[in-house]
């Protein structure tokens, strides 16, 4: 069976990412500091505990390899989010949020492709549309985002030659418990949302999911270095 390493695979979107990996045959890693909704999913799923941002040299890629063999697909999920404009966020919370968002996918993107310069392999990165467009009150998340497109550009230019593609993904607004817990205290703001996208409605983790399962496929064969928004239109509409 392929090998797919998912990093905060354990809930979330991540959950589903992790399952649409299992359905389609791969043994998946989920990589994550504690098991969460691990023991939920479906497959032949290992749960690899590791806090990513600790981990700076990203050695868990190398201990993956040595037990499963090589990795057919890394999903670099692992993320967080900083709600607070500029003038209010600390230095220590800038540092949390790029050492997460970005460091710790800069160790992974490198890790990986040391590891499979011979075997050749996919890397997709969980972006955002706060790497596409600003977000208010959300400058480190916006900074840490925007780097993430940049890094998944370069890793697709160096690694190409290794038969190696990195892509991006970047997730608009997902209904999620998480999203609906948010907006159930502010109704106005999901109609505002709504009336947003061209499609008037939110994503389904699992639409998430398929977009990344698709560039992590053979069917992506020669797509490489791209940010898919999967948000219903909301970066393009008006």
């Amino acid at each position: 069976m392929p090998v797919a390493v998912i990093t905060g695979g354990n809930k979330g979107l991540g959950f589903s990412q992790s399952q649409r990996f299992l359905d389609a045959g791969f043994d998946v890693c989920v990589v994550a500091r504690s098991e969460g909704d691990f023991a939920k999913l479906n497959g032949k799923a290992h749960f690899v505990q590791c806090d990513v941002a600790a981990d700076r040299e990203a050695s868990y890629m190398d201990a993956i390899c040595k037990e499963y063999g090589p990795i057919a697909a890394l999903v670099n999920n692992a993320g967080v989010h900083l709600k607070k404009p500029i003038w209010d966020v600390a230095a220590d919370e800038l540092d949390t949020v790029l050492n997460i968002n970005v460091r710790a996918m800069f160790a992974a993107c490198g890790a990986y492709v040391r590891l499979h310069k011979e075997t050749g392999g996919a890397i997709v990165n969980i972006a955002s549309m706060g790497g596409i467009m600003a977000l208010p009150s959300a400058a480190a998340y916006v900074t840490a985002k925007t780097a993430v497109v940049g890094l998944t550009r370069s890793v697709a230019v160096d690694a190409a030659q290794f038969g190696i593609r990195c892509n991006a993904v970047s997730p608009g607004f997902i209904d999620t418990d998480m999203t609906r817990a948010v907006l159930a205290k502010d109704p106005a703001r999901r109609d505002k949302i709504e009336g947003r996208i061209p499609t008037h409605n939110f994503g389904a983790a699992e639409d998430v999911a398929n977009a990344i399962f698709y560039l992590a496929s053979d069917q992506a064969a020669y797509v490489n270095g791209v940010n898919l928004p999967v948000d219903g239109g909301y970066a393009i509409g008006f």
